[in-house]
């Protein structure tokens, strides 16, 4: 809680200055985040996807113009759905997911209760070449006994 005397306001963050981060090539990040939420504005060129990944915040994807393709669940159980302008994706906490853009696409991104966003994602990826790198270290550490 707050003192009952300070004032606090809510505060706009205009489009131009929110600073753009490149997420890979074709797709720029303007991210605002407080103690308990991320907003993310996501442009993302067609043809370009966000890596097959996790995280621990709950997540929600809303397209606003374009269409992109969500992906759900691990390989062999994936479910692939078709979004269009309005439509909104409901991510729970630590579900396999990805995005497609299959044209231009703009989306807004809602992370919560974080934003635990500072570890970053677990892509597919760093996790099975951290357990590789694990795997050769044992190995390694065995050829010396």
């Amino acid at each position: 809680m707050t003192d009952e005397n300070e004032r606090i306001d809510a505060i706009v963050h205009k489009y131009e200055d929110i600073p753009v981060k490149k997420f890979g090539e074709g797709i720029d990040l303007r991210r605002v985040e407080m103690k308990t939420l991320a907003q993310t504005w996501v442009e993302m060129k067609e043809g370009f996807e966000s890596p097959l990944h996790r995280h621990e915040d709950e997540q929600t994807v809303v397209l606003i113009s374009g269409r992109i393709r969500a992906r759900s669940g691990a390989k062999g159980e994936e479910i692939f759905t078709e979004m269009k302008p309005g439509d909104v994706l409901a991510v729970p906490s630590n579900v396999i997911h990805q995005v497609v853009a299959l044209e231009d696409s703009v989306f807004c991104e809602g992370f919560g209760p974080g934003p635990n966003l500072e570890g970053g994602i677990q892509t597919v990826f760093m996790r099975k070449q951290r357990r590789a790198e694990a795997a050769a270290k044992e190995s390694k550490m065995h050829k010396g006994d």
